[in-house]
């Protein structure tokens, strides 16, 4: 292997490492993803013309550039080559691929499959014969008997991988389902054998979910890809989750599952060659993530299996600018030869500097703020005094005065958030709170963009068990639809715990609602493009059953309504093609027309895939586009009259708040709010805003605007817990 002594003592390194490869020039850049400016290039004989496709048991599995004719098993710790016979196809395929164990094991089986016919092409790798030899069989007769579907277009095993020394595959129909690979050798004759394993686990997107599957040598993982846009393949969000081998549930990874390990996926412009890999032992202050890496826009995805977010940031210029067209993980070769490694015991973790003493609030919310470990020795005034002190504090600043110390704790009562004491319901805020729903520990967290403090209630027991998803944010109310053991809608205030069951309806794609709940004037309207209905509209306060309508889309087919937003009695909604629709006169009766005031979105200088959002402001409809990576920021305004887009530099006094749940455009209470677009998103823990002033992203520093950190949103992370902005309400 032609690496320099400088290159060896990076190989060396106890850091992940990570190689780009330049499949046209043959040259090859390593690097580590906490300190991408340690890079080295270089030439590595063994990889001149030859694409990595894969490791597994210390081998790396590697290809011809670009026939896939000439395959070959590469051991870069002790340089061995294993070269396999030449297999010739009659048409081109794209391969995945998979070695069910280590080479020098006899029963060793190195295997192919691919998405044009249900076929393993297979090797012995028996070290001991003169000759190797590819044997090509059909699995779909046994597929169709598992899943009972003749369908040639679903007929198929995706991502292979090892775990515990069995082999496993994922295939489509009628759900994602876990397919163990049974390889048994006996003499010269290799018998492969499909039989059903475990389904793949569950969770409710947002337009694509795409399952992969990685094994090591004990656990079998399975990460979920959330796209944000079917065709573009950006990442929206993620979900991990482990096998249990003794329960076969699924369960979402925690911090123990990856704390000094981390996952990599090479996500290619043709999954199959998407590849995936596991390294362990790489140090808990690198561990515990999930990495993802697109080919397509040399984008990095970082997962966070502790708090459960996704940053965003770039390769560094040396690997964009060598036009490298495959990376993958170095530190999983030969990490796992040795699979009996000495089991380190995990230290206990140092306390969550946020997470403060539970406050309670009424039987099913509790709140927690900020606390220190020390008393305060600011307030040595009688108990009475602060009582009175207490009695002017409402909404936040009662949680801080509270959670100060025990002297204000015990002069401020549990508050019922539901009681209707004055100073609660004539208290506002400058600000709606970014809030994130985390099923997995049964909480609700809620940040205040101006200090970015965070705030956490308990979620009620029943929206986290059935896998509750958020569809809709107004008023201080959610709109929230269980995705597990049947629909069911309801309206949720966090803040009161208030839950009012809407009359049962079919799946639908899109919600919005035109008054809060309590109000005898609140319609909820839903839509999808599922047939034969359309459009549901139910009157909360009227009526016990939704009103169904069919809507003769001919050419215009919307794909799905999204941001549907009221404007008095009628309701605007994005389709296909950023195309605005409107909904006139919702009434009791039915509603009074439904026409296309755009046929498509407005011209925009947005070079790459853009996000649309649409809002109501002041009898306007304002349209936000945003960049994949939020280097360009739009703001349109319709002209209803004359039907057409017009582009606007500013929001006055105006402030809009987006997620992929909400666009809400509100009066700026405080001057320095307004003017900007805000995102839920996170800068060194600081939510992210957009000035359409300064033409740049920043944070504030308690209501100061701090400098501009940059002009797109790499270097940020948002929350994969179903989230939405929420106007604080406690009536």
């Amino acid at each position: 292997m032609e690496v320099s002594c400088d290159h060896q003592k990076f190989l060396s390194m106890s850091s992940a490492r990570f190689i780009a490869q330049n499949l046209e020039s043959n040259t090859q850049i390593l690097y580590t993803i906490n300190n991408q400016h340690n890079q080295h290039q270089c030439r590595i004989n063994e990889l001149h013309g030859r694409r990595i496709r894969a490791c597994f048991h210390g081998w790396v599995i590697l290809s011809n550039h670009p026939d896939n004719v000439l395959w070959s098993l590469w051991n870069p710790i002790t340089s061995k080559l294993i070269r396999l016979p030449p297999l010739i196809r009659k048409q081109k395929e794209y391969y995945e691929c998979c070695l069910s164990s280590p080479p020098d094991d006899q029963a060793s089986v190195f295997f192919l499959i691919s998405d044009k016919i249900p076929t393993i092409v297979f090797c012995r790798i028996d070290r001991k014969r003169k000759r190797l030899k590819w044997i090509e069989m059909s699995y779909a007769k046994q597929l169709r008997s598992i899943t009972g579907v003749d369908d040639e277009h679903y007929g198929y095993l995706y991502h292979p991988t090892c775990c515990n020394g069995k082999v496993y595959a994922i295939t489509w129909m009628p759900c994602v389902l876990l397919i163990l690979v049974d390889i048994v050798v006996k003499g010269k004759e290799v018998v492969i054998n499909l039989s059903p394993f475990v389904e793949a686990p569950y969770v409710a997107c947002n337009v694509s979910c795409y399952p992969f599957l990685q094994g090591s040598c004990t656990d079998l993982f399975c990460i979920l890809l959330d796209f944000k846009d079917e065709k573009v393949k950006t990442v929206g969000g993620m979900h991990s989750f482990k096998l249990d081998m003794t329960s076969m549930m699924w369960k979402e990874m925690v911090d123990d599952d990856l704390q000094d390990a981390i996952i990599f996926l090479h996500f290619a412009d043709h999954e199959y060659y998407s590849t995936c890999y596991y390294s362990s032992r790489v140090g808990s202050e690198l561990g515990g993530y999930i990495h993802v890496l697109c080919e397509s826009t040399k984008t990095m995805y970082s997962f966070s299996v502790k708090d459960r977010t996704l940053s965003l940031s770039s390769m560094s210029y040396l690997v964009r600018e060598s036009q490298a067209s495959v990376c993958a993980m170095l530190d999983y070769w030969g990490l796992e030869v040795d699979c009996a490694a000495s089991v380190q015991e995990v230290e206990d973790g140092n306390t969550d500097e946020k997470a403060g003493r539970p406050i309670e609030g009424d039987d099913t919310t509790s709140v927690s703020s900020y606390s220190t470990t020390h008393e305060s020795h600011l307030l040595n005034l009688p108990l009475h005094i602060v009582e009175m002190i207490m009695e002017h504090c409402v909404g936040v600043e009662y949680l801080r005065f509270r959670a100060t110390c025990r002297h204000c704790y015990l002069a401020a009562p549990s508050i019922q958030w539901g009681s209707k004491t004055s100073r609660l319901l004539g208290y506002s805020l400058i600000s709606p709170w970014l809030m994130v729903f985390d099923s997995h520990r049964g909480t609700m967290t809620f940040i205040d963009p101006v200090c970015s403090e965070r705030y956490f209630v308990k979620a009620p027991q029943e929206l986290i068990e059935d896998g509750y998803r958020i569809y809709c944010s107004r008023y201080g109310w959610l709109l929230m639809c269980r995705m597990k053991v049947g629909p069911r809608t309801v309206f949720f205030n966090p803040f009161t715990s208030k839950i009012r069951e809407l009359p049962v309806v079919r799946y639908l794609e899109s919600f919005c609602f035109s008054a809060p709940p309590t109000s005898p004037d609140c319609i909820v309207v839903g839509f999808t493009t599922d047939e034969p209905y359309h459009v549901y509209i139910h009157f909360v306060s009227q009526e016990s059953e939704w009103r169904e309508y069919s809507l003769n889309f001919c050419d215009f087919d919307p794909y799905s309504y999204r941001f549907p937003a009221f404007s008095g009695r009628d309701i605007y909604a994005l389709g296909k093609n950023e195309r605005i629709e409107a909904f006139r006169g919702i009434s009791e009766d039915d509603f009074d027309s439904w026409e296309i005031l755009t046929d498509v979105g407005p011209t925009s200088r947005c070079k790459s895939p853009a996000q649309y959002f649409l809002s109501n402001c002041d009898q306007h409809l304002l349209l936000v586009i945003v960049g994949e990576f939020g280097e360009s920021v739009e703001v349109f305004k319709l002209n209803e009259s004359a039907q057409e887009w017009l582009k606007i530099d500013g929001l006055g006094t105006h402030m809009v708040y987006i997620s992929t749940t909400s666009c809400v455009c509100l009066d700026a209470i405080s001057p320095e709010m307004g003017n900007k677009i805000y995102f839920p998103r996170l800068f060194d823990d600081q939510i992210v805003f957009y000035s359409l002033e300064t033409r740049g992203y920043h944070t504030f520093d308690d209501k100061n605007t701090r400098q501009s950190f940059g002009v797109d949103l790499v270097g940020t992370k948002h929350h994969c817990y179903t989230h939405t902005w929420i106007e604080p309400n406690w009536s």
